[in-house]
């Protein structure tokens, strides 16, 4: 049987997958606001089953049906947030996320990070740095991993090289460096997954990189469905994995078996062993 796994989609603004029988999807949907996590959470498949089929490590029990999709939860403040210089706003996001944590809604923390972009995104280098020490700091104490969105920040990283060494696991989404900057994360000690969607698709020189010549144990594959879009495209769909993973396949110059079953191994020990492997 082949699993599927998408290690970053936001299932509140997509589209219902479609996956054949002898196929098993797991993901996990990456929430920014209450709205969306409580969008997402609300997402059915199939015969109507709830979006969340397990929120978090302390419910995930044995997976009923190979039909029925499988959706965790992280959640974070994004770099992005046009609200980062409203201290209310990040008081009440963070009040928010630990209440998630607390209550162990959720199996990671992000996506956050760095963006600097844009002039615009810049701007608020302080303030991602600010609510990204309090995420980061969220992690060590719940003991959770980090999901990382990095654009033209990725030296930035290297600066908490001694904290990331100290939380479980770092998946960095859609990750953006080459392959020697990806090596020099692990040779820091950190547990780090990277993770790759529709630029190995689109002839992306450095994620190619990476996919063809990082180990098998540090790759992950994603959609961020329905965001990513090649040209001409409108949408990304969660079943584009697919799409994703024969190119991944094609580079690896291995056999579809054997990528789904690393890579869901890959997505147990990435996200706490929460997937129950059967």
């Amino acid at each position: 049987m082949t699993r599927y796994c998408d290690a970053h989609i936001h299932l509140s603004h997509s589209k219902e997958p479609l996956f054949e029988p002898d196929e098993q999807y797991f993901c996990v949907t990456s929430c920014h606001s209450k709205e969306e996590f409580e969008g997402a959470s609300l997402t059915t498949f199939g015969a109507g089953f709830p979006g969340f089929r397990y929120r978090s490590i302390a419910n995930a029990t044995a997976y009923a049906a190979p039909t029925i999709p499988c959706a965790f939860a992280s959640y974070g403040i994004h770099p992005q947030s046009p609200s980062l210089q409203n201290k209310t706003f990040i008081e009440e996001e963070l009040a928010f996320l630990e209440n998630l944590l607390a209550d162990k809604k959720i199996i990671a923390i992000g996506e956050c990070g760095f963006d600097f972009f844009t002039p615009e995104f810049k701007s608020t280098a302080t303030e991602q740095e600010t609510v990204f020490n309090e995420q980061l700091f969220l992690a060590q104490k719940y003991n959770l991993p980090l999901v990382l969105h990095l654009r033209k920040s990725i030296e930035k990283i290297f600066t908490y090289s001694r904290q990331l060494k100290k939380i479980p696991a770092v998946v960095f989404h859609s990750f953006p460096g080459t392959f020697r900057e990806a090596q020099s994360l692990t040779n820091h000690g950190i547990n780090a997954f990277f993770s790759f969607g529709k630029p190995i698709l689109n002839g992306k020189k450095a994620s190619i990189d990476c996919v063809q010549n990082l180990p098998l144990q540090n790759l992950l594959f994603e959609t961020d469905a329905p965001y990513q879009t090649l040209k001409g495209e409108t949408e990304t769909f969660p079943t584009d994995i697919k799409k994703v993973y024969r190119k991944a396949c094609e580079l690896r110059k291995i056999n579809l078996e054997e990528l789904s079953e690393t890579v869901f191994k890959n997505f147990q020990i990435a996200f706490e062993n929460s997937v129950i492997l059967f």
